[in-house]
């Protein structure tokens, strides 16, 4: 009698496991391939805005700056370079060092000039990089060389040029902040992916010479003329809507969000925005 029981326990086991084979392979076929390949990717939300830049109006009240990263657990958070040279900021770094430890952050200092696009950029970062190294998980070269004057000329042999000395200087410093263990992140026009270089767009070079991308959006009528694509850069970006970077106005800010939000499909290499830690834009916009 023991012997019969077992075998109809078997027998139930061996249907249950035959039901679940067929349920699984049911799941399987009825899901779009679109579907399962965003799972497998683990796509991050469009209204992504846990990066923050750090203002210095937000550096002069302490308890408030850590209760806003208390409140929206950035996973990064971006500190410009000129910010820890304000009188008021001597122990910034420090502060902001036991911050992101406390809430699981990491921290990245913003460096650069229009010119820093050759030998001066990657002298300057790593220059930067050693001074600041110890409180920092990474350091992000900001360059905007079409604010300068040889960009500006006619011939498009200076734009290429200046493009190339930018992968060469990206390709420098990574190899360095690679022996440091520290994270390369390169910032630019997000238009500058319109240019072709030796292997595909300049945006998809620079993937080859850095560990991430910010996009800079610097020109609200380009996202209107240029089909940036997207999703054809491997690499992990995030984009920049920080008003104090751009120069933009809370309400631009909100048209920029308004017209990718619209336009763009976001996948895995897709890391968030990054807004200013005093913008009102997280609460202005409806999701």
């Amino acid at each position: 009698m023991a012997y019969k029981i077992i075998m109809i326990n078997h027998s139930l086991k061996y249907k249950l496991f035959v039901l679940l084979q067929i349920v699984i392979y049911l799941t399987l076929i009825s899901t779009p391939l679109y579907a399962k390949e965003k799972i497998n990717n683990e796509p991050i939300v469009l209204t992504d805005l846990t990066s923050l830049n750090i203002t210095n109006d937000s550096t002069k009240n302490i308890k408030e700056l850590e209760n806003i990263i208390k409140t929206r657990k950035p996973r990064f958070i971006y500190l410009e370079q000129w910010i820890t040279l304000e009188p008021h900021n001597k122990d910034i770094l420090k502060t902001l060092t036991k911050l992101r430890k406390k809430y699981n952050s990491k921290l990245f200092l913003v460096v650069g000039k229009n010119t820093w696009f050759g030998s001066r950029g990657v002298a300057n970062t790593l220059d930067a990089l050693n001074t600041y190294g110890k409180w920092i998980d990474g350091i992000v070269l900001r360059t905007e060389p079409n604010k300068t004057n040889i960009w500006n000329k006619d011939e498009t042999s200076f734009k290429i040029q200046i493009l190339n000395q930018m992968l060469d200087a990206y390709s420098a410093i990574h190899i360095e902040t690679k022996k440091r263990d520290k994270i390369f992140i390169a910032e630019f026009p997000f238009w500058f992916t319109d240019f072709n270089g030796p292997k595909g767009t300049f945006s998809q070079d620079t993937c080859n010479y850095v560990d991430r991308i910010v996009f800079l959006i610097d020109d609200i009528k380009m996202l209107d003329t240029l089909a940036v694509k997207w999703n054809g850069i491997t690499c992990q970006y995030q984009i920049n809507l920080g008003k104090r970077a751009t120069n933009q106005t809370e309400e631009s800010i909100k048209e920029i969000y308004s017209k990718i939000k619209k336009n763009i499909s976001f996948y895995y290499n897709f890391n968030g925005f990054i807004i200013d830690s005093d913008s009102t834009l997280e609460n202005n916009i409806s999701f």
